[in-house]
């Protein structure tokens, strides 16, 4: 499950603006690139009190093909106390004529979350629209009102890969005395003009064209410009509250919305010290709680910024048994307090691509909390929400980030572990027999650590069918595999996970000639090469680097020799190292060894045509093939 970071900056407004919406109106240089253009995006918000912010946007958007239509962002969350007055979308076709016009009737209003129903005042209303041609152009306005002030809309003037910008503007004003701040980013290069006051901001910004995605950028967020705002007093949930630096935040966090929600029963609180009768160890008191956790609760969604940041009590979730990840993650602290064990809940974004909270720019942030616990000068991480983690797996959702860890003196921004890349490990051993009509069987033993644990263990409590699958899709390059015996092995104190399949395939090998051709690497051939691309603009990055090892024994039909062997091949580079061979180590039986090593990093725009060299390389070698000499009958 993925979490959604605070999006008030996706609600819309209406104001008067005359504008002519036919598509040829569009400027021409926005157009190359281009799955849609936004043609207006304003938004104006006015706080004028601690406790209200109102929101006021107008979207307009040309789309011209299925890509684009992603980049409508017809929807709006609410919660109970918020207030949606207006909201309405205006269609027109590619001569700006109107054909369609929705009302707030017409949007659908459904929960925002699913899978229980622990909150249920957030909800969202979306636009499902499904165009008869393209291109099209949607008009969309809101206006939206709320006490909770905590989270001020950051405000981007780029939306995202293949998208151009007309005009954005964005107004924030402050009608009272409380003071902004603000942080602007990535401005260079664009058109972007300011008015700012002390009580008042100003941004336009006109024409910035399509940015090309490109194989293995960093983050759009990174490089696109925009505006984070955050009030020093602000208000959320019926708690006010004021920070300025991380401390203060962590600290407010703490006191107003933490403390008294961790209190538990004198029953629970003996079953837990019972639990943990006569271990004195902390690791592993903290290994009986959290599987404890893992085994008699469940995770039902409701993100950050939409079910609020005050977490359920830890006595509730102990009588129904479930809760979010702020729930989980305080019954679980909870838990360890009564059994003597210090753990801070702690605030991270969440995501496979790797996202820090700004560490120069305290504000409300992140998407998901977890659970940090200091166990003899360690940092060790419970992954709350998962019935299957192990304790201290820090796999690609939460590695290698910028995370605030919340204490009783103030919130303290900390930096979670990263793997390194030879940590990130796949060892594969197998051996399999070549036999009549050209095809082989035999097994294989895959040993995955790292993120390649991270990558696979869930694996295990899927179904046979869904099993099956992932295995054809990993062999892909295998034509009509089939799958035998699959066992799994989940050594969740090692954090290693093992898998053996038996299988067999059909006309593995081809034959030219009347000989036969066989490419040794059977089990774990890597036939990636990143796209080619001209005049790339953006550096490179590697987020997660990684070592695979492998080894296979081959044995051959009676009378059947290798014509020739592969030579050794060992390829290095600043992006890793590659190393392959195959050895006749008797007669009839053949060992084939390999080993890959990817390097994590960011890299210079130059150096994508090196690591495309690299990468063939490493699939022309995986993909290499002998000759075996008296063919099969």
């Amino acid at each position: 499950m993925r979490f959604r970071a605070p999006i008030f900056f996706c609600l819309f407004f209406n104001f008067i603006y005359s504008q002519n919406y036919s598509v040829t109106s569009i400027p021409k240089d926005l157009l190359p690139g281009a799955d849609a253009v936004v043609r207006l995006d304003k938004m104006n918000v006015l706080v004028t009190a601690q406790d209200q912010m109102e929101i006021t946007s107008k979207r307009v958007v040309t789309v011209f093909n299925d890509a684009g239509n992603d980049d409508v962002h017809a929807y709006a969350f609410y919660e109970k106390n918020d207030k949606i007055s207006k909201i309405e979308a205006l269609v027109y076709n590619l001569n700006g004529e109107l054909i369609r016009k929705f009302k707030k009737k017409d949007f659908l209003d459904q929960s925002a979350i699913s899978g229980g129903t622990l909150y249920s005042d957030s909800r969202v209303l979306y636009l499902k629209y499904t165009p008869t041609e393209y291109p099209y152009t949607i008009e969309f306005t809101k206006t939206y009102s709320t006490p909770n002030t905590a989270f001020s809309p950051t405000w981007y003037f780029l939306d995202d890969y293949g998208v151009s910008t007309e005009k954005s503007e964005f107004i924030y004003t402050v009608d009272c005395d409380i003071d902004i701040r603000y942080k602007e980013s990535n401005f260079e290069g664009h058109n972007i003009e300011s008015e700012n006051t002390k009580s008042r901001l100003h941004y336009t910004a006109k024409n910035i064209g399509a940015i090309k995605r490109e194989p293995m950028s960093p983050a759009f967020r990174e490089f696109a410009p925009g505006i984070k705002v955050a009030l020093s007093n602000f208000h959320l949930e019926g708690i006010n509250g004021s920070a300025n630096t991380w401390q203060e935040l962590g600290k407010w966090i703490y006191e107003k919305l933490l403390v008294g929600r961790g209190n538990l029963d004198q029953n629970t609180i003996a079953k837990v010290n019972n639990m943990v009768k006569g271990v004195e160890d902390p690791f592993e008191k903290t290994r009986i709680v959290y599987e404890y956790v893992q085994s008699n609760t469940r995770y039902i969604s409701v993100q950050l910024g939409i079910g609020g940041w005050m977490p359920i009590s830890a006595q509730d979730v102990d009588r129904v048994k479930y809760g979010d990840c702020k729930g989980l993650t305080n019954y679980t602290k909870a838990l360890l307090s009564a059994i003597g064990v210090d753990s801070y809940y702690t605030v991270v974004y969440g995501g496979s691509r790797v996202r820090n909270l700004d560490s120069d720019f305290p504000s409300m942030q992140g998407n998901h909390v977890f659970l940090n616990v200091p166990i003899n000068g360690e940092d060790v991480w419970l992954e709350c929400t998962s019935q299957t983690t192990p304790m201290n797996h820090l796999g690609m959702f939460t590695d290698n980030r910028n995370v605030l860890k919340v204490t009783p003196e103030g919130g303290e921004l900390i930096k979670t572990r990263a793997n390194p890349d030879e940590k990130n490990y796949q060892k594969t051993t197998g051996k399999y027999y070549i036999t009549n009509e050209r095809n082989i069987e035999g097994e294989v033993e895959i040993l995955s650590k790292g993120t390649q644990y991270d990558q696979k263990y869930r694996i295990k409590d899927e179904s046979r069918k869904d099993q099956d699958e992932f295995y054809k899709n990993y062999w892909d390059y295998i034509n009509n595999v089939a799958l035998g015996d699959i066992t799994f092995t989940d050594d969740k104190q090692k954090i290693e996970f093992t898998e053996r399949i038996q299988l067999q395939a059909q006309n593995y090998l081809s034959s030219v000639n009347e000989q036969l051709i066989l490419a040794p690497n059977a089990f774990n051939r890597n036939l990636l090469v990143p796209t080619r691309v001209r005049n790339r603009s953006m550096e490179m990055v590697i987020s997660r680097g990684y070592l695979d090892e492998d080894e296979y024994v081959i044995y051959l039909p009676e009378g059947v020799s290798p014509e020739n062997l592969l030579d050794p091949i060992e390829v290095e580079s600043k992006f890793g190292s590659y190393y392959a061979s195959l050895e006749q180590v008797e007669p009839g039986v053949l060992k084939y060894q390999r080993k890959l090593l990817i390097k994590s990093g960011r890299y210079s725009k130059e150096d994508y045509k090196l690591y495309r060299d690299f990468r063939r390389k490493v699939a022309r070698n995986d993909n290499a093939k002998i000759i075996l000499n008296k063919p099969l009958k």
